[in-house]
């Protein structure tokens, strides 16, 4: 490949940023939590190294894009789980689009994530898992699509997509009152158990270039959904009990969709269908919504707005406690923005926030039941020349569930600076 601008350009770059920051609640520990089990709030000081590197390659005919960070935090404090002060996290993001000619191209992507907070253990909208999770957890989500101009007006995608979900924390043993089994034999299933997933998602759009700056799609996706780590995941070891494959399922959505850019700074994109799901190994199915909405405008210099929806089922941490009623999975609604707004010419207001509804599906009693999760993210940032800047930063998580012992607030603040080159 040879670069885009010719061989002068700069095709690699590096970042590097550090910070200090104090958290009220590192653990993500419930306000008000199960006497028999309390826990004790961890208040943090601690700092963060996080160094990045990427390239960009390419020329009219091919594009590729790499990148990696990594993220060492310390802790005054051992966070719950860990063996010691230290979480490390990585973060490895790849794509490559390719024209064979005027009418055939392909586009593959790949992110790798090991993490423990929830921003890092999702692989869209949705937050699976609302809360802090020790250990090195693992997703990786990636995908290929291929695209075909069938004539100037119609055009067809194929594609297909895989997420890989492994969670450290596994069951430990059948015995009595251990990690994962209580005093009299109720299953407590462990994250791998709930979590641990394969999920593939073939899909077929047929698209109507209606104009120039409009197209419309009509799509099909099949979804495999295989829960992997074969674990006790509800029930009584002494009696009946369910393993983690209970929950596997096969979901068919039909869609149609629209692209449209209303000028060249603003633009958007809306999808919405129905899902059929089939829980094979429990005997039941179902049928939901489905929708994606994302909007994009560019209202000032070196300032925008992102905006979006997503509703859709995702896995949950929640199973139930009865073989006869069990979790299959929650509807997630998610609403999420992003700004930035120019303040003055190196000063910059940042503002991130998400909103997301969860419902429970099965579970007898805990079928209906909601909770919301809150994250607002916002910080000031100062850019000193193209190399330097500084940061000062708040975020705040706040998840509100109707199952008792869930339900949590965290405040975190930090300031930093980053060196890029």
């Amino acid at each position: 490949m040879s670069s885009m601008t010719g061989p002068a350009a700069k095709w690699w770059n590096v970042q590097a940023t550090v910070r200090g920051f104090y958290d009220d609640n590192l653990n993500t520990v419930p306000d008000h939590q199960d006497p028999a089990n309390p826990i004790k709030k961890t208040r943090a000081w601690g700092g963060e190294i996080s160094p990045s590197v990427g390239i960009s390659l390419g020329n009219d005919q091919t594009t590729f894009i790499a990148d990696y960070r990594y993220d060492l935090l310390y802790y005054d404090h051992k966070p719950i789980g860990n063996a010691t002060r230290i979480d490390q996290d990585h973060t490895f993001n790849a794509a490559l689009n390719h024209a064979f000619n005027e009418r055939y191209s392909v586009h593959v992507h790949d992110s790798f994530v090991i993490g423990q907070e929830p921003d890092a253990l999702r692989q869209d909208a949705a937050f699976h898992t609302p809360f802090r999770v020790a250990g090195n957890n693992i997703v990786n989500y990636g995908g290929i699509a291929f695209d075909v101009d069938l004539t100037p007006l119609l055009g067809l995608e194929v594609g297909y997509d895989n997420v890989w979900y492994d969670y450290e924390d596994h069951f430990g043993t059948l015995a009595l009152n251990t990690k994962n089994v209580n005093a009299i034999g109720d299953i407590n299933p462990s994250l791998s158990g709930v979590f641990d997933r394969i999920e593939q998602a073939p899909h077929l759009s047929l698209l109507w270039h209606v104009a120039p700056d409009t197209t419309a799609s009509l799509s099909y996706q099949f979804r495999q959904v295989n829960y992997t780590a074969n674990e006790p995941v509800v029930g009584n070891i002494l009696g009946v009990f369910d393993r983690s494959s209970i929950r596997d399922n096969r979901q068919h959505t039909v869609y149609v969709g629209l692209d449209h850019q209303f000028r060249p700074d603003f633009y958007g994109s809306v999808q919405a269908g129905a899902s059929y799901y089939d829980y094979y190994n429990n005997g039941t199915t179902s049928i939901g919504p489905y929708a994606r909405i994302s909007l994009t405008y560019v209202y000032a210099l070196q300032s925008s707005i992102q905006a979006g929806f997503q509703e859709g089922r995702s896995a949950s941490d929640v199973v139930g406690t009865d073989v006869n009623h069990i979790v299959t999975d929650a509807e997630m609604s998610v609403v999420y923005a992003k700004l930035r707004q120019r303040i003055v010419p190196n000063l910059f207001a940042n503002l991130n926030a998400t909103a997301q509804r969860s419902e429970f599906n099965g579970g007898g009693s805990i079928d209906g039941l909601t909770e919301y999760f809150y994250e607002l993210g916002a910080y000031l940032e100062y850019q000193f020349n193209p190399h330097f800047s500084a940061q000062a930063g708040y975020d705040f998580d706040h998840l509100d569930s109707e199952i008792a012992h869930r339900s949590y607030y965290r405040n975190k603040f930090y300031v930093g600076a980053t060196a890029t080159f």
